[in-house]
């Protein structure tokens, strides 16, 4: 049974002190979404948001405690794209 998976696309684009941050997730096997661990690019995340490829309900939460790492709830087995407004 495969998992929730996510990538972050290298190539971020910057606005000021911003940097908007995008990538993909793939839900395979029933999966209904996951983390997305942006720890390693960002300091925090200010918004974000994202967008299945095909029907079905996608919801992105900041976590109040990890303030860059988002958790994506999406139909079973949505794929897509999301993306995150931070601070480096």
């Amino acid at each position: 049974m495969m998992a929730f998976t996510s990538t972050i696309d290298s190539r971020p684009k910057v606005m000021g002190p911003l940097v908007l941050y995008t990538g993909t997730f793939t839900n395979d096997g029933g999966s209904t979404g996951g983390d997305v661990d942006l720890a390693s690019v960002c300091s925090k995340v200010f918004a974000a948001g994202a967008n299945g490829n095909a029907a079905g309900a996608t919801d992105t939460e900041i976590d109040g405690t990890n303030v860059n790492k988002l958790t994506l709830v999406t139909a079973a087995n949505l794929s897509g794209t999301w993306w995150a407004l931070a601070q480096r």
